[in-house]
């Protein structure tokens, strides 16, 4: 899927040559699923809300997931394009570039969370299976450097990493999961004293929804390799609903049944030690190479460079350096609101590609829209709207709105012009 050395096309359109099936690139959003946040999240809704309840969110986020991601993944087809690309054609160079920009603060954000986790992960995994102490900064930096020099080879490399790493991940989740199903494990209602306050259905599914959403909507990143607008489809559906459902619902057994959440920590209780230490790092790799490319992607489409290898050169040492100075710490609460931050940008540029036609050009119109979307979602979010405006589930509401706010902006533009 690379054509000249370092070229990934950030802002040109992917060649036929370099598509592939839509199997290969679910899985590798599959991958992103299932490494630690993913496992961590639904240990938590499940000790939370109890193993029936959680299961019934977990469908439910998965049926939105995929609602929304059916569409943007047939325009990354279709167009070929970045996300990047695409939001720059929509909101004109000046608002794409801040969006984008934006949308590269929060990549290497997530980076920095997931090195500062990969880091924790290795430190207690050597001590507990090899009895090796080593520092947990100094592993951050050698797995993050490990990290970029995966990426550097781009989404070929990310493949294969993930084509090994997702199905083994699956088959040690379920493996502790039937151990303690056959040790006789109560999946009956069971929930935790220490549950979030207000954890409910309604939080679940944003919570499920919100550790998605940045890949829904950059989904062209990885949809436009794929061959057909099936292949797209297959692929939308795989990754983010699926996939993202079945390794959340896998890890909630052993949460239960053990009471922890860390995952290396109910692996090396069933006895699979640096297995489990291996098996995490490979899929933790493969989240972070995949954070990384797009983080490299949109650096290219802001600076309007295909100096790919420099661009996530230069992302992964900030993303360490992020990690490093604790910057993951403070990035939780922000993340929290990405369902109500993101989502408008992709109502607004599905409107324009699907909806409007692509001739029209009302740069100006979709950033009002966008934002007064976000804005108006989280009014809703922090209780300062009347009730009822919501339907609770944030991430649909703002996409919806930025939808529907466009389309309406462009309506009444256009009649003002034709009096």
């Amino acid at each position: 899927m690379q054509g000249e050395p370092g070229q990934e096309y950030a802002t040109s359109p992917v060649p036929e040559a370099e598509t592939v099936s839509g199997w290969q690139v679910g899985f590798v959003i599959i991958g992103i699923a299932i490494t630690l946040p993913g496992l961590y999240s639904g240990g938590e809704i499940a000790q939370a809300l109890g193993l029936s309840k959680a299961l019934l969110a977990l469908i439910f986020a998965s049926a939105v997931l995929s609602i929304m991601s059916i569409p943007t993944a047939i325009l990354g087809q279709r167009k070929r394009l970045t996300s990047y690309a695409l939001i720059k054609g929509v909101f004109g160079p000046a608002g794409g570039t801040v969006i984008n920009a934006i949308f590269g603060l929060i990549l290497i954000g997530w980076y920095a969370v997931t090195a500062d986790l990969f880091g924790r992960t290795l430190h207690t995994g050597l001590e507990d299976s090899l009895g090796l102490s080593i520092s947990t900064p100094l592993l951050t930096i050698v797995s993050s450097a490990l990290v970029i020099v995966t990426t550097l080879y781009g989404f070929k490399a990310i493949d294969r990493l993930a084509t090994v790493a997702v199905p083994l991940l699956f088959l040690v989740i379920a493996y502790v999961s039937a151990r303690h199903i056959l040790d006789g494990f109560d999946p009956g209602p069971q929930t935790s004293a220490g549950s979030p306050h207000g954890a409910s259905f309604t939080w679940a599914v944003n919570a499920v929804i919100g550790a998605m959403i940045v890949n829904v909507v950059l989904m062209p990143d990885l949809s436009r390799y794929a061959r057909t607008r099936g292949h797209a489809i297959l692929a939308a559906v795989m990754g983010n609903g699926l996939g993202s459902v079945v390794a959340m619902a896998l890890a909630m057994i052993p949460a239960l049944a053990t009471g922890q959440l860390d995952p290396m920590a109910y692996m090396l209780g069933a006895g699979l030690g640096i297995a489990a230490l291996s098996i995490l790092v490979a899929a933790t790799w493969t989240t972070n190479s995949v954070n990384l490319y797009s983080t490299g992607l949109v650096a290219g489409a802001v600076l309007q460079t295909e100096q790919f290898r420099r661009m996530v050169a230069v992302a992964g040492i900030l993303g360490t350096a992020a990690a490093l100075a604790g910057f993951a710490d403070y990035l939780i609460d922000f993340l929290i609101i990405l369902g109500i931050l993101v989502p408008p940008v992709a109502g607004v540029y599905l409107v324009h590609h699907f909806i409007l036609g692509e001739d029209i050009s009302f740069h100006g119109a979709a950033c009002l829209s966008a934002g007064t979307a976000t804005a108006l979602g989280m009014m809703s979010y922090f209780t300062l709207l009347p009730t009822g405006f919501s339907s609770s589930i944030a991430a649909l509401d703002t996409l919806l709105l930025g939808a529907g706010l466009y389309w309406g902006t462009v309506q009444l533009l256009r009649r003002r012009a034709a009096a």
